[in-house]
């Protein structure tokens, strides 16, 4: 079951058993939407507000970046 642990616009960061997941849009120019895994650290710092969000959001960009993965193209349906 999901539980939402929280959601800031059109960002949700939910808890999935023992794991973690962000949703939100990646897109400039038009709706791009992804879920990413997180690691609980980046649930620590995503929560702490807006500008703690966004550092957890480059990060994560640098992360998916460094494993080859576009983190601009939608891994949604």
């Amino acid at each position: 079951m999901d539980q939402k642990l929280y959601e800031l616009a059109d960002l949700t960061i939910w808890k999935r058993g023992d794991r973690y997941f962000v949703r939100y849009d990646a897109g400039a120019h038009q709706v791009t939407m992804r879920e990413d895994e997180l690691s609980e650290a980046e649930v620590a710092l995503a929560i702490q507000g807006k500008e703690a969000t966004n550092q957890m959001l480059l990060a994560l960009e640098k992360r998916l970046i460094k494993a080859g993965i576009d983190p601009h193209v939608a891994n949604l349906d």
